[in-house]
């Protein structure tokens, strides 16, 4: 979730707008919108768009999550970023989900090469599912494996449709499930992937280590966007500082999700 508490750096006047009002406002709003009623007319339907201009099938998701989806409230901030700077040869996204991104990004830059990772295998079957149903001569790769740092193995819960966490107390509140972990510059080796690229990570905090960890991983990544989530080991502000002292300068900003671009990228 976006932590609306923090400061707000970005150039868009709707969200500045929308930062001027309550944040109780907004969420009351919200659930309002993404109501069961509301999902359930866009599953009957059989309509596959959503207000992002992206394609997706709402077959794969609950009737409110259809609803979040279709008005463009799934990953906001992050959708909007990547439609507007995710222009690059190679887009790696961490954490796909079901797919909301892809179908986004997919009519935007379909000449674009995408690697998408997605950790739970609810999530992927759904993700493969929407693959299967976009243009054919996109080129995607998808990889069901769990970004992590030190560890071959990570267990996470499954907490919902689309909700994943990784697994940190004795006693799991959802589903425990075992993937196998992975690391980005094992991705990147893996998959060849040798231009500039489009980093895009939305994974529960699993991305502060490749900030620290994986340095060289984003020798040829000019663009980054993420949400950043405070962890036991680091805050979101320690992160941001972190990518700046690699070499990338903070653009934009909405709450925890930011964009970042290399010193001297176009």
């Amino acid at each position: 979730m976006i932590n609306e508490e923090q400061p707000m750096r970005t150039r868009s006047l709707e969200r500045r707008f929308k930062a001027m009002l309550p944040h109780k406002l907004k969420r009351k709003f919200a659930k309002l919108l993404c109501s069961d009623g509301l999902g359930n007319v866009v599953k009957k339907s059989g309509i596959k768009f959503n207000l992002f201009g992206g394609y997706f099938n709402y077959e794969l998701v609950s009737k409110r999550e259809a609803a979040k989806i279709f008005l463009g409230i799934w990953e906001s901030a992050e959708i909007r970023f990547a439609k507007r700077f995710a222009r690059n040869e190679n887009i790696v996204e961490l954490g796909s989900s079901v797919g909301v991104m892809l179908g986004v990004l997919s009519n935007l830059f379909d000449h674009a090469r995408f690697i998408c990772v997605e950790a739970s295998p609810v999530n992927f079957r759904k993700l493969n599912q929407l693959c299967r149903e976009l243009n054919p001569s996109l080129n995607v790769t998808l990889i069901n494996k769990a970004v992590a740092y030190g560890s071959k193995v990570i267990h996470f819960d499954q907490t919902s449709t689309t909700g994943s966490r990784i697994q940190r107390s004795a006693i799991a509140q959802g589903e425990r499930i075992a993937v196998e972990a992975v690391t980005l510059s094992e991705i990147l080796e893996n998959e060849k992937v040798d231009g500039w690229y489009t980093l895009i990570t939305d994974i529960e905090g699993a991305e502060a280590d490749i900030f620290f960890k994986d340095i060289s991983a984003l020798a040829k990544c000019n663009k980054i966007i993420a949400e950043l989530e405070p962890i036991s080991s680091t805050t979101v502000e320690d992160q941001i500082n972190q990518i700046t002292a690699i070499g990338f300068e903070l653009i934009e900003r909405y709450g925890d999700v930011v964009y970042f671009q290399r010193n001297g990228a176009r």
